[in-house]
Formats: structure tokens, sequence, C-alpha cells
């Protein structure tokens, strides 16, 4: 399984590409001033939402279009990367996400998605070098969005004190950002560190709703915690509003076994 569900990636392709009005350049935001690179960029919409709903080769006529109207549209390749990684070719996604961060080597969507990919398939100096040069950008607003996805690539790893370098100096940036404290939490109950581990987790309460992941995380360390109520509490919540996702499925598991 790789460290980032294609799922999670194509939410945060989104995030960052498709709520722009203007092309991520990771500079100063300029509208497009010719008719084409409007062209381009409205077609690289209409290939995001195409993508949103789950229609990639109807996203990829609209990407390619939008390419070929601007060639130097980094976002229309950047999108274009997440949907052939969709239609699994990684090859092709491989090249799309090297030519959008050529043509915008400060953009922060282009940084993040290179280097998701390339950590998901092992090249993780090269990754964290990506993620680490977004982060730098001083024009790039979410630094804790790029140091997150290091520090999770490199729990995904197994590199645990590189991950909390880098999960740290997350939440220095952006003390209630949901996704470096929920990996905290991860980190800490990993290193059995539980009462730790709960503190960030309850942080990570504070700032986002609960999902199948969070609440199998917080009922493992309620588990070590000896904290038996609060483990029912998420079993009700996983089992009630959740029965379908895997974390429903472990905890099944752990209980048959004895693990909880």
């Amino acid at each position: 399984m790789t460290w980032l569900r294609f799922g999670q990636a194509l939410l945060l392709a989104l995030a960052l590409v498709g709520c722009a009005t203007t092309p991520d350049t990771g500079q100063p935001d300029e509208p497009p001033n010719t008719a084409a690179e409007k062209a381009s960029q409205a077609n690289t919409q209409l290939g995001v939402r195409y993508l949103r709903d789950g229609e990639p080769q109807k996203a990829l006529r609209k990407l390619q279009k939008a390419m070929r109207q601007n060639p130097q549209n980094a976002s229309a390749y950047t999108v274009a990367g997440v949907v052939y990684e969709r239609l699994d070719e990684p090859e092709r996604a491989a090249s799309h996400y090297e030519q959008a961060v050529d043509l915008a080597p400060n953009s922060g969507a282009a940084l993040n998605n290179y280097g998701r990919f390339l950590c998901d398939r092992g090249e993780l100096d090269r990754a964290f070098e990506l993620f680490q040069r977004a982060a730098d950008n001083p024009l790039y607003e979410r630094s804790e969005l790029a140091l997150t996805n290091a520090g999770v690539c490199a729990l995904g790893a197994g590199r645990e004190k590189v991950a909390e370098d880098y999960l740290l100096q997350a939440l220095k940036a952006n003390s209630g950002y949901p996704r470096a404290l929920l990996r905290m939490a991860e980190l800490r109950y990993r290193q059995e560190h539980y009462m730790n581990a709960r503190a960030f987790y309850q942080r990570f309460l504070s700032a986002e709703s609960q999902t199948p992941e969070s609440a199998w995380l917080g009922m493992r360390i309620e588990h070590e915690l000896g904290n038996e109520d609060a483990v029912a509490s998420y079993r009700l919540l996983l089992t009630n509003r959740f029965p379908e996702s895997e974390q429903t499925r472990r905890m099944l598991e752990w209980e048959s076994d004895g693990r909880l």
C-alpha cells in the first residue's frame, strides 16, 4: 500500500489546482493576457471537474487541449499527471509532473504532487527535495502542507525521526493543521508515547471531523491507556458511521484475535 491512497492524492491535487483562479506558479498572480491562455485555463478547470466526477478520459481530453492552447500552463500538466496515475500510466504521469516542475519550479501544486508521486515509488530523497523546495518558497502560503507531505512520506517509509522533524516544522508553521496533528498522534502511538499521542489527537479533533482513519487511531490510543469507555464509544462510531470502512474491518479482526 502506498503512503497516500489515490483518493487522498486526488483531493490534494484538486485543492492545490482546482480552486485556483490563476495557474499556480509560486509567483505573484498575473491574470491570463491572451485568449489562448484564458481558454487553456478554462479547459484546465474543466479537466479538474471531470476528474473530480470520476471521468478521467474526459478530463484528459480537456487537459490535452489546455496544454495545446498554452504549453506553459503548469497547472494543466500537474492535473494531467494525476489523471495518468488514475489510468495506471506511471511513465506518462512522471513526465507530466516533471514538465510541470520545469515550467513552474516554485509551484506548490507541481512540487507537492510530483513529490508525492516519487515517494509512492520509493524515490524518497528526490521527494524530500521537492517538498522542501515548496516549503522554502516565501511566496508559497502553504508551507505546512509541503512539510506534512514530507513527514507522511517519511512515516510511511519507517523513518520516524525524519518524519517527526518534518511534522514538527509543519506545526510550527501552522499549529492547528489537522493532517500534521493526526500524523504526530500516529507517530507518538507508534513510539508508545500514548499520553502524548492523545494530546496531539485531541488537538486534531478540535480542528477536524472524525474519519474512519482518525477514529481507529483514537480507539487504539485509548485502548493502550486503559480507557475502555472511550474504546466502546469509538467502536460505536466506527460500526454506526463507517460500517464498510477498512478500519472497521480491522477493528473487528483485532477483537476476534484478542488484541482489543
